[in-house]
């Protein structure tokens, strides 16, 4: 084949994957506009990313991906590999982390708001896509959030309960659109499983959080957690955790940002192309009604579906 006849197929190539996108025309010029700068040197990430989906490569782990990493369904290469980024009572967070002890400083307010919802609606069962329809995640006890920021969902309500909470949550840098009050019943254990993606982080803050019995386990590193203390992690990793208290719940404020290794370039990228896959599949679902098996029909499922208050707020 001539030189010609290989860029004609990769840029067949390129139309064919912004497409699954579904954007508008003046999307794809966007998209397109971020493809022809893959050669800069702050596009590294995304330009290996990107070449591997061109190649049909994308469900392979990169070669030396870590084994507690692998089963992730998306690896970008060259993003630092760490389980652990910060354990709870560290002396100092990175300098990636510096956002870390403005939330710390105000988990009084956190916890406040939060307190303020045992009366309130917004609670739902957890549920994740699976090959079976949802998962639940868990094996013992019960999983519960309260969804503050869930990639264009409306959770306005729940947001105008908490607005304090949602002005410290939209203060941070790099935040990746996604955070929540987790709750785990007494006896509750979250099984092995892995993030969608490496390309963010995740913080767990503990805002009432029995004296023991609440861990993490993230690959072979297993984490006592603290209230009040951060922890973040990288939750591509393999990960479980427990609350083993037999009377209390455990609540966490959950967070994800993106991952500090990527340039500004394409967090602007992935951002942009994320946020089209999410109003597609926005758009499925509304075709589909709740009925659908999508990432949004599983959440709107989900809310109708009201939990035992005393999974939620045992002490």
């Amino acid at each position: 084949a001539t030189m010609a006849d290989r860029e004609a197929v990769i840029v067949e190539r390129n139309a064919r994957l912004v497409d699954e996108y579904c954007l508008s025309s003046i999307g794809k010029s966007v998209a397109l506009a971020y493809l022809r700068k893959l050669s800069d040197g702050d596009m590294s990430h995304v330009r290996r990313w990107w070449l591997r989906r061109l190649n049909g490569k994308e469900a392979i782990p990169p070669a030396g991906t870590p084994e507690s990493q692998a089963g992730c369904p998306e690896i970008f290469e060259g993003l630092r590999a760490t389980p652990v980024w910060l354990p709870p009572g560290a002396a100092e967070a990175p300098p990636e982390l510096s956002w870390v002890s403005e939330l710390e400083a105000n988990v009084e307010v956190l916890r406040e708001e939060l307190l303020a919802l045992r009366e309130a609606e917004g609670f739902q069962p957890y549920r994740s896509p699976a090959a079976n329809g949802f998962s639940t995640s868990t094996d013992a006890g019960a999983w519960n959030v309260y969804y503050l920021d869930l990639h264009n969902v409306d959770f306005a309500a729940n947001r105008a309960r908490c607005p304090r909470t949602c002005a410290l949550l939209d203060a941070i840098p790099r935040a990746y659109g996604h955070a929540f009050f987790s709750a785990a019943a007494p006896g509750t254990h979250i099984t092995p499983h892995h993030g969608p993606t490496n390309k963010k982080l995740r913080c767990h803050l503990p805002l009432v959080c029995p004296d023991s019995g609440c861990r993490l386990r993230v690959a072979d590193q297993t984490i006592d957690l603290v209230q009040g203390k951060a922890l973040v992690f990288d939750d591509s990793f393999r990960h479980e955790a427990w609350n083993d208290h037999p009377r209390a719940s455990r609540l966490v404020l959950v967070l994800d940002v993106w991952h500090p290794d990527l340039s500004d370039k394409e967090l602007k990228f992935l951002a942009f192309l994320q946020t089209a896959a999410m109003k597609r599949d926005k758009r499925l679902c509304e075709a589909q009604g709740i009925q659908g098996d999508n990432f949004y029909a599983l959440i709107d499922r989900a809310r109708s579906e009201l939990p035992d208050r005393a999974e939620i707020w045992s002490q």
